[in-house]
């Protein structure tokens, strides 16, 4: 049984999305790395940039990763900016905190491709190259209330940055 982990997003997703983003398709889709903790005692998983990209002071960007995620029930993985961008370059997320729920991994519309925000709240231009880690994700495990009354539950049914769902199952 498989527990939590990464994978790659389908590759119908990849090139939809990385499409003028990345030269060589099919071979970046195959080269690149799923996130990795860098030593034996990290809590996160390092996100690497499939390609080069700046960001100047008061800009903004959302960056596809190519990577999807699965997990347990009552878990969800937490995406930090990594500390290094955050305290030496004022680089934070855009929404502080990235939550992927257990449901988005495989959902129809995008496959669960994790899309991390990042806004430059510093004053200096980042750069960031193909490959470098720029953001960390943390599986965490979550606990309900008593009266929680999705027993049944319900089925996800947007992409990004939804709570899209279908009435009860």
């Amino acid at each position: 049984m498989r527990y939590r982990g990464f994978e790659k997003v389908n590759y119908q997703e990849f090139v939809k999305t990385f499409f003028g983003k990345v030269d060589f398709l099919e071979q970046s889709y195959q080269e690149f790395p799923l996130p990795k903790r860098a030593t034996s005692h990290s809590a996160g998983y390092d996100f690497y940039s499939l390609f080069d990209f700046r960001l100047a002071p008061g800009e903004s960007i959302i960056i596809p990763t190519g990577v999807k995620a699965y997990m347990q029930k009552e878990e969800f993985l937490a995406i930090y900016i990594r500390s290094g961008a955050g305290i030496k370059y004022g680089i934070g997320l855009k929404n502080q905190v990235g939550i992927i729920d257990q449901d988005y991994y495989n959902n129809d519309q995008n496959d669960g491709h994790i899309m991390i925000g990042l806004t430059n709240f510093g004053n200096q231009i980042w750069e960031i190259k193909k490959g470098d880690a720029f953001a960390q994700g943390v599986f965490q495990k979550f606990l309900l209330v008593d009266d929680d009354n999705f027993t049944y539950g319900a089925k996800r049914i947007g992409g990004f940055g939804s709570t899209n769902k279908e009435e009860k199952l």
